[in-house]
């Protein structure tokens, strides 16, 4: 590729960093003066919020790393891994709704409030079967990338099981345990959609829903400042997640010795993956379809719970709106991902982008709707789904940039320098060389962000305007008019619109 194409790579990854800088730095300074009012009249948010965080967080590591460690002491197959990690590809407003739809109040079941999900309980509960799978996937490959080798030196060396898993075995994975916390505690604080829908019934507020909250209260002065002042508590919560420098710890993976499996440690993994299946995606997501199909007051099933949601033209909107800015999404921050990641290579400041092109990926999202609202609120492109698309592009590029970087290998660019010693053009070179070996990459990246984007509901939340609805407003909407029926048929629909790329195997992809 011609320096040229670096070049211009290089400032798509500064205006893009830039834009993502100055809308998080807008909303800091708007909020500044208004921090000490937060303090002083939603402090009790504060503590709720890192309460809820904190245990979430925790049960999130002990249930996902517990089934990590069991089900690889086990050596049980990769179908354990899919039936596991099923959970987190299903968004966590719409996980809330099944709770709702299984255990709330006008439950497919009994028709009356199994448990209380309207509360700090239904929260986690939504939480942790979203993000337990999250962590296994991270403290599994952290296991993985140790091998058998260090259990079986333990042994060798007259340590039993437990005691090489202590000594041993623990202590080389922190690194990767570390990484899970600082992911899940992140998600968590930014998490808009759970506490939206199963806290704002209880009056149950965390600090991503109090900004939600001051933004649209007709009462106060000056409602962007004062949302921006609880965005800065958001940051201040964030930091130490921010702060700790995720390493990959060393580790022979293919240091396989066989070592001997008991049966009953392999029955003993399989029926804790089987209960997990059971409780954290069979029963909420046959609660949920069942709901979506039931009648109100007669038996039997209909389809009319789907025919009046997708009635209201909001709904319509929202979902027509979601598909095109989801597959778009998608599609841009693929390519555009494949762009800055090669132009990385040759350029510092282009390296120094990408990292900051991660900040509104990782910060919570909240921060980089208000910062937009501040940079663009004076704007055409203001409340229009062009702007949700500019939301989406700097929310989701990382991913992208992260896909590029893996399909920008040495041999990729050794056969592109083949090409321009045979004088083949730049572009016909990106043609027919990069984009055919870049392919599976891209393909991976598109399949990561589409489902995150059709279903994202902090963005759209405080962005959206009338007429430019998506579908998780739709759903949240239809949850506020008591409309339950309404909403497991809308979200049903979202799970049938990303159920193609999850049935895509990732690691063909």
């Amino acid at each position: 590729m011609k320096p040229s194409t670096f070049k211009s790579g290089t400032w798509a990854a500064v205006i893009l960093a830039a834009t993502g800088l100055f809308a998080l730095f807008s909303v800091l300074a708007r909020g500044l003066p208004a921090v000490p009012g937060v303090l002083r009249g939603d402090w009790d948010v504060v503590l709720t919020t890192l309460g809820l965080v904190s245990v979430g967080l925790t049960l999130s590591l002990l249930i996902g790393g517990g089934l990590a460690l069991l089900t690889w002491l086990a050596r049980l197959p990769t179908a354990a891994d899919l039936l596991i990690s099923v959970a987190y590809l299903i968004p966590p407003f719409i996980g809330a709704t099944a709770w709702l739809a299984a255990l709330g109040p006008g439950n497919v079941f009994t028709g009356r409030a199994i448990l209380p999900v309207y509360s700090p309980f239904g929260i986690e509960l939504a939480w942790v079967t979203h993000y337990a799978p999250l962590a296994y996937l991270l403290v599994r490959a952290a296991l993985s990338a140790q091998g058998e080798g260090p259990l079986l030196a333990a042994r060798v060396h007259g340590l039993n099981s437990v005691q090489g898993l202590r000594r041993v075995v623990l202590p080389l994975i922190w690194p990767g345990v570390g990484a899970a916390a600082a992911l899940i505690g992140l998600s968590l604080l930014g998490n808009f959609g759970v506490p939206a829908v199963l806290g704002f019934p209880a009056k149950i507020y965390t600090l991503s829903t109090l900004a939600y909250a001051r933004l649209l209260n007709p009462t106060l002065a000056d409602p962007l400042s004062a949302a921006s002042g609880v965005a800065w508590l958001l940051v201040v919560a964030a930091l130490p997640a921010l702060l700790i420098r995720p390493r990959t710890p060393a580790g022979d993976p293919a240091a396989d010795f066989g070592l001997p499996t008991p049966r009953r440690l392999r029955r003993l993994a399989w029926a804790a993956v089987s209960l997990w299946t059971l409780i954290a995606l069979a029963l909420p997501l046959a609660a949920t379809l069942l709901l979506a199909f039931k009648p109100a007051y007669r038996p039997g099933f209909t389809l009319e719970n789907f025919a009046g949601a997708l009635a209201l033209d909001s709904v319509r909107r929202g979902l027509w709106h979601s598909v095109w800015l989801a597959l778009g999404a998608a599609a841009i921050c693929a390519l555009l991902g494949l762009w800055i990641a090669r132009a990385g290579q040759g350029s510092r400041l282009a390296g120094a982008a990408q990292r900051l092109l991660t900040l509104p990926y990782l910060l919570p999202g909240t921060l980089l709707a208000l910062g937009l609202i501040l940079a663009f609120g004076r704007t055409a492109l203001y409340a229009t789904p062009l702007f949700l698309m500019l939301a989406y592009l700097l929310r989701f590029l990382a991913p992208g940039v992260e896909g590029g970087r893996s399909a920008a290998t040495p041999g990729a660019a050794n056969l592109e320098f083949a090409a321009r010693l045979h004088r083949v053009r730049r572009w016909p070179t990106f043609w027919r060389v990069t984009l055919p070996l870049a392919r599976p990459h891209l393909v991976a990246s598109f399949l990561v962000i589409y489902p995150l984007a059709l279903s994202e509901v902090t963005l759209s939340a405080l962005l959206y305007a009338p007429g430019a609805e998506t579908a998780g407003v739709g759903v949240l909407n239809l949850l506020s008019e008591g409309n339950l029926r309404g909403a497991a048929a809308l979200a049903t629909v979202l799970l049938l619109l990303s159920l193609p790329t999850l049935l895509v195997p990732r690691g063909r992809a």
